[in-house]
């Protein structure tokens, strides 16, 4: 598992890393790249989308730029937790859990302490406590629901910034493209002689650019949250499967044993 340290470290860089990608992100190097190249190029075309989308979309095209750049350094810092902690591969701690079922159970808590999964602690120490009278079989069974209750709520922090910026960023993008719409329209209107079809119709596509924006944003980040919280779901199927084999494990002996 991740040490408490380098976690420590991580979430103190993560404000370093959003300053990063809000100067870096690369919509904003996109849109310097493209006005360079026309500036080299000395071409006298018009301007490109991005540079549309930053000139023509207002303030509500950096507040979605902004919400990019928040929750860049948080799918960052989240994919490296879950890679280090083996949570997208859990080969060895689903080879031990397969030796748990089959009763191959010397030695494998110390062979679960030594894995990196988040849960492989919890399994080791349920597997040493159901073995002994140390504690009794109700308090075990608090004590385990909420060490893996704390378990996902770790795993499940900051996720849910991810959620709010795929949900938040397409609702900016319509935001900014009413206000652009009723620009537009306001524009026609005032108008002299009869509305001026290619006004309208230049000020409605550039009022969907940050539509466009929105949806483009939210994409990845609707993928990514739902990524983690497969994950998540994932580590928490088999933590509660492991764990009620255990306690039922641990009941059967007891129950032999006030029989005999």
């Amino acid at each position: 598992m991740i040490s408490f340290k380098t976690r420590a470290a991580l979430w103190r860089a993560a404000p370093f890393a959003l300053m990063a990608a809000g100067l870096f992100s690369p919509t904003l190097l996109m849109a310097q790249s493209a006005d360079l190249a026309m500036d080299a190029a000395g071409e006298s075309a018009a301007p490109g989308f991005w540079s549309l989308l930053f000139s023509k979309g207002g303030l509500v095209t950096w507040v979605i730029a902004l919400l990019s750049a928040v929750g860049l350094p948080i799918a960052a810092v989240k994919l490296y937790e879950f890679y280090r902690m083996d949570i997208f591969r859990p080969y060895g701690f689903e080879e031990a859990l397969s030796d748990m079922r089959r009763g191959k159970t010397a030695g494998l808590a110390a062979r679960l302490d030594a894995l990196a999964h988040p849960a492989a602690p919890l399994i080791a120490f349920a597997l040493s406590q159901s073995g002994g009278d140390r504690l009794t079989g109700s308090v075990l069974r608090e004590e385990l629901t909420r060490r893996a209750q704390f378990l996902v709520r770790h795993l499940s922090r900051h996720i849910w910034v991810l959620e709010l910026i795929a949900a938040s960023a397409p609702l900016f993008g319509l935001l900014g493209t009413v206000l652009g719409m009723i620009v537009a329209f306001q524009g026609v209107g005032q108008g002299v002689g009869g509305a001026d079809t290619a006004l309208l119709a230049a000020g409605i596509w550039e009022a969907l650019l940050t539509t466009a924006f929105g949806l483009g944003v939210a994409l990845p980040f609707s993928i990514l949250a739902a990524v983690f919280n497969n994950a998540v779901d994932g580590v928490r199927d088999m933590v509660e499967d492991a764990l009620t084999e255990i306690l039922v494990r641990a009941d059967n002996r007891n129950a032999a044993r006030s029989e005999e």
